[in-house]
């Protein structure tokens, strides 16, 4: 597009009036209405971004300048209309990195048309640069400074006017990255260029141009934080980056000269304005003008959230299933995303879901994961968090109060480490199959391998430390001892009985230890310790060296191993379970006939025969009759 049709005619008028016998004059009033209307033109122009000081913004005459921004981005194409329209009177020339309809499509967006529009430049270029197709790509890569001068003489083309001023989206195309020498020898030509025309050209360089592109926000990405092709920036007259950092969007120069000063060094954090421009910010400017992404005010819900709901929010995007969320939000940056979880067999998706979203849009990105169906457990609580996500509301919070968190989130920026792996984090929230008795010696690797595994999600966990009187037998004590939830195991040495509690808060492990014995905690011991993730490994390290010093009493024939609730019993048991089952049955009937024979006082519930065998209390005594 062109708008050349509003040219200045008054020099052209000095001409056609003038007297051809006099010469001289003619001459003197053609240089004095040059100087007239290019008077304006002599003044540098700026960057278009709102509130940065002059020495950061200064684009001089005949100098080469490089940006490396996000090509196609809000803040790059803030930054391309407002240095436009900041251009005042001076001809502009723009390149943009996209097809022919999107570029038109783009400046109707804008207002622009054939015509002259009241705010922008007179004189205003706009090119498009379409893609270069797959099958182009993949073959042999052309000869240095083919790709530069064929981008210089699509310029020339359009006609190159002294005091112009150049921006060219996705300029990396147009250097050789992979050879220094030959990216050396281009960026001088092109400096030379700029300086012999005497036009001022804006490089916007993609992200890690030296590199290929990556779905990783810059948040997560630590190659996007080292810039590549250091061997260009000699050639210009400054270098910056609008580089997003834990979710804010910066301004970092490199360095930047404005007549004999330089500046280095210098970093400012950006915002987005009302109308969409850049601003630097601060302290000062009202914050509700101010944005940190171009869609903070937007709302994308997952129609799982709302329900029944008769009411929602006019702002709010529903949209059918999580997959449309997802998709929906492949662009976003500082939106707010609300997730629903329905049960267990979702979570993996959800984990995926959560950790794509947070991966790819960064650490502005607010992500709420409600409760609509079962009630997520703690440590998969943790594992959201860890994942991602910047809240989990629970079922029974109503509608009004979702509201409220999701205006609450609002400004946050995802502060914690994002696990690399979300398959790993969803492996460290699982207990693993192991449930009720185990040796001491397989009680202490247990607990100490949950640990482990843990510690990447800060897990809680506990380890009740029961004191058991003299005159309770150790398999009475055990056999009340019934925990349902898989990593529960629990063990005893001479004098202690030991619960652990996989996943389990410090402030709910009373309700927990209530809930696994089935008979009052206070009968069955006299003193209760617990011990929480800081203790508990000091204290399994002393068990096991204990045990080692004199092995504990082993109850494994007398306490066989339960299955979880949400695992059927014939799934959890192979063949060699149910073949050692065989074998203790018999040596029940063993036990028990020579109980009957000595006329012990032991009887033996037929219903629960095949699961819980009990020792005679008169014959396997674990403390001296005598104390």
């Amino acid at each position: 597009m062109s708008t050349d049709s509003n040219r200045s005619t008054r020099a052209t008028v000095a001409a056609e009036t003038a007297s051809p016998r006099a010469p001289g004059v003619l001459s003197a009033l053609a240089q004095f209405a040059r100087s007239r209307l290019s008077r304006d033109d002599d003044t540098a122009a700026r960057l278009g971004i709102d509130a940065l000081p002059g020495d950061l913004a200064t684009l001089e005459h005949g100098a080469l300048y490089a940006v490396q921004a996000a090509p196609r981005s809000p803040e790059c194409d803030a930054l391309i209309w407002e240095t436009v329209r900041a251009a005042g009177k001076r001809p502009v020339t723009v390149v943009l990195a996209r097809e022919r309809g999107d570029a038109a499509a783009r400046l109707r967006e804008l207002g622009l048309s054939g015509s002259a529009t009241p705010g922008w430049p007179r004189r205003l270029n706009v090119l498009a640069m379409p893609g270069v197709p797959d099958a182009a790509a993949d073959n042999e890569a052309p000869p240095a400074l083919a790709r530069l001068f064929g981008g210089l003489l699509a310029l020339r083309r359009f006609g190159l006017r002294r005091d112009a001023l150049y921006i060219v989206e996705g300029a990396q195309r147009w250097f050789t990255w992979s050879d220094t020498a030959a990216l050396v020898r281009e960026g001088r030509l092109l400096a030379d260029w700029c300086a012999t025309r005497g036009v001022t050209m804006l490089l916007l360089l993609g992200d890690n141009a030296a590199a290929p592109e990556s779905d990783v926000s810059p948040d997560f990405d630590e190659a996007a934080d080292k810039p590549g092709g250091r061997e260009l920036n000699g050639a210009c007259a400054g270098v910056a980056r609008v580089r997003r950092a834990n979710g804010e969007l910066l301004w970092q120069v490199d360095f930047w000269r404005a007549g004999k000063a330089l500046v280095t060094g210098d970093v400012r954090a950006l915002r987005f304005t009302g109308d969409g421009r850049l601003s630097v910010a601060s302290p000062d400017t009202q914050s509700g003008a101010m944005r940190i992404a171009h869609d903070e005010d937007r709302v994308v819900v997952c129609r799982a959230v709302t329900g029944d709901e008769p009411w929602v929010p006019r702002n709010w995007e529903v949209l059918d299933d999580r997959d449309a969320v997802v998709a929906a939000c492949r662009d976003a940056r500082a939106a707010t995303v609300l997730l629903a979880h329905r049960n267990g067999a979702q979570l993996e998706q959800l984990c995926e879901a959560v950790h794509a979203l947070r991966r790819r849009s960064g650490r502005a990105l607010k992500i709420v994961v409600v409760e609509r169906g079962e009630v997520l457990r703690h440590q998969y609580e943790l594992l959201m968090l860890s994942l991602g996500a910047n809240a989990v509301v629970g079922r029974d919070t109503p509608f009004s109060r979702l509201e409220s968190i999701v205006q609450s989130v609002q400004g946050q920026l995802y502060t914690r480490p994002l696990m690399p792996d979300y398959r790993a984090a969803l492996a460290a929230s699982l207990a693993d199959a192991a449930l009720g008795y185990l040796n001491v010696a397989a009680f202490c690797a247990q607990a100490q391998a949950a640990l482990t595994r843990g510690a990447m999600l800060r897990l809680p966990h506990v380890l009740a430390k029961l004191a058991l009187p003299p005159s309770l037998a150790h398999v009475d004590a055990l056999g009340h001892c019934r925990p349902r939830r898989a990593g529960d195991v629990f063990t005893a040495d001479a004098t202690h009985c030991y619960v652990f509690l996989f996943g389990c808060r410090l402030s709910d492990a009373d309700a927990a230890l209530a809930r696994i014995f089935t008979a009052p905690v206070e009968s069955i011991a006299e003193k209760v310790t617990y011990l929480s993730n800081e203790g508990i490994a000091a204290e399994l390290d002393a068990l096991d060296a204990a045990n080692r010093r004199a092995p504990s009493a082993d109850y494994s024939d007398l306490f066989a191993t339960a299955t979880p609730a949400h695992k059927p019993a014939a799934a959890a048991e192979p063949d060699s379970v149910r073949r050692a089952r065989a074998e203790l049955d018999a040596l029940h009937d063993v036990l028990e006939h020579e109980a009957r024979r000595q006329h012990a006082d032991l009887t033996v519930d037929t219903e629960t025969a095949t699961h819980v065998r009990r020792a005679v209390r008169a014959r396997m005594p674990l403390v001296e009759p005598g104390n």
